[in-house]
């Protein structure tokens, strides 16, 4: 059952609104694939603990999601779906420039793109990190409990330990597999910025694109049902 629940994560993680979302944040400097698993790994983290927090709560007092509930949770994935394209969009407005900053004793100049105009000389603008692929994860797994339920075998679903079991399998199924597919995007996107910079317009574009029509098309579903 622990191996049905890895396998179910995987092919899980693969579910278009996962892909699209995370496909926003990738290649918008030249990360290294390292950074772009490490992006992969925290939504699964967020992914993973809203399964197992929600889920044990419905497991515990013999619950299920409440439509309305599922549904908001649903259209809240569409919209921010829409918002995340949008906001890929906006960097085709930002030609990308080359920019020299340093990473300790070794200073290095690459192509990138800025959404925000910052002082060059800031090196501190550079060396924050977004909390987003963890929030997204959390969104994700909140969504995802009720279908996520409804694939536990019938002896899981009023045993805690079991559930839990089943469910943290499932949660390093979808999150190896997410980290994955991020470290490949970011391998690509690093290629592509070797090309004088080719790659952060090009993958806006793509991802951008995708995410809005994904959302479009999610919300509109759940909408119109």
């Amino acid at each position: 059952m622990l191996v049905g629940g890895f396998v179910l994560g995987v092919i899980h993680s693969f579910d278009p609104d996962h892909l699209a979302a995370m496909s926003t944040l990738l290649g918008r400097k030249r990360e290294r694939s390292a950074h772009a698993f490490a992006k992969g790994l925290t939504w699964g983290l967020g992914h993973t603990l809203s399964l197992v927090s929600l889920g044990m709560l419905l497991v515990v007092f013999d619950a299920q999601v409440a439509g309305f509930w599922e549904r908001a949770f649903e259209a809240s994935v569409g919209v921010l779906l829409i918002y995340l394209g949008v906001r890929r969009l906006r960097d085709m407005r930002h030609r990308p420039h080359l920019h020299a900053h340093r990473h300790g004793d070794v200073e290095h100049a690459h192509y990138h793109v800025h959404r925000r105009r910052f002082d060059h000389g800031v090196e501190e603008a550079h060396s924050g990190h977004s909390h987003a692929p963890l929030w997204i994860g959390l969104l994700h797994g909140f969504a995802g409990t009720a279908a996520v339920m409804a694939l536990l075998p019938a002896l899981f679903l009023n045993h805690v330990g079991s559930y839990l079991l089943y469910v943290l399998a499932f949660g390093l199924g979808s999150t190896l597999s997410m980290a994955a597919f991020c470290a490949g995007i970011g391998h690509f996107a690093f290629r592509a910025h070797q090309a004088r910079g080719c790659g952060p317009r090009g993958w806006a574009a793509v991802a951008g694109s995708a995410s809005l029509a994904v959302g479009l098309v999610w919300l509109g579903s759940i909408l119109l049902a």
